[in-house]
């Protein structure tokens, strides 16, 4: 879940609790990271430099000018396509303001109350939302599992952060080697069974493992049982729903 291809991100909050927050998971994850306090300061930051901003990150209630009202001037400005914006709020919202926000073109929403790993999941997805666009599209939704693993014959702990039906992102500090195999072994929210899955290394950050929480593998599943796979694949459409991640999803 670390990515080398740094974004810079403008987190929007009164909250210098939360800003302070977001930003250590923001760094942590491999992004730079602006801050606003309200609106207005939102505003002068995207009139200042534009184009040098990937990602806003918009609390919806700001004092003075709220969330609604700067995406209103982002619209009325021109920017509308400039960036997208995520916006976060610490209270549940109705559909009707769900509503709103897509049609003033927030590009998702976001609760104060999210894991790490799903705040992550939620910007990267965002962010690089262009290479899902590539291939076929598969749900990948965020969790926080812990899970056994085996290289060879030595014995591992980990955490899945992240499942979908072919693979899964493994945060571990064990230094892995890409290609190589791993035989997993997980529970999932709901069922009762023990999932044992054999998979192979496509890619790791566990060189920086030790400094952050987002560390880890990318695992791709090679060897399943099909009833399993039948299992897992119905847990991720069902997180995916719930989520609001199942939009463009293709089955193979």
């Amino acid at each position: 879940m670390i990515t080398k291809d740094s974004k810079t991100i403008l987190v929007a909050d009164d909250s210098i609790f939360f800003r302070t927050k977001l930003s250590d998971m923001l760094v942590e994850a491999g992004h730079k990271v602006r801050f606003a306090k309200d609106g207005r300061e939102v505003i002068n930051e995207i009139k200042i430099d534009s184009e040098g901003l990937d990602l806003l990150i918009l609390d919806l209630q700001m004092p003075d000018m709220d969330g609604f009202e700067v995406l209103k001037w982002i619209n009325d400005n021109g920017h509308r396509d400039s960036f997208p914006v995520l916006v976060v709020t610490g209270v549940y919202e109705p559909t009707e303001v769900m509503d709103r926000l897509k049609e003033l073109g927030a590009a998702g929403l976001m609760s104060k109350a999210f894991t790490p790993e799903h705040t992550i999941f939620m910007v990267n997805r965002t962010l690089f939302s262009e290479k899902a666009s590539h291939g076929v599209h598969r749900i990948r939704v965020p969790v926080s599992i812990p899970m056994d693993f085996h290289v060879g014959e030595n014995r591992h702990t980990g955490f899945l952060l992240n499942i979908s039906e072919n693979g899964v992102f493994l945060h571990t500090k064990v230094e892995l080697l890409t290609g190589s195999v791993v035989q997993l072994k997980f529970s999932l929210p709901g069922y009762e069974k023990v999932f044992e899955v054999k998979g192979i290394v496509r890619w790791t950050t566990t060189e920086v493992a030790n400094k952050t929480l987002f560390g880890g593998s990318g695992v791709m599943f090679t060897s399943v049982d099909p009833a399993d796979y039948e299992l897992i694949k119905e847990f991720v459409i069902k997180e995916g729903k719930r989520l609001g991640l199942v939009e463009g999803y293709t089955s193979s």
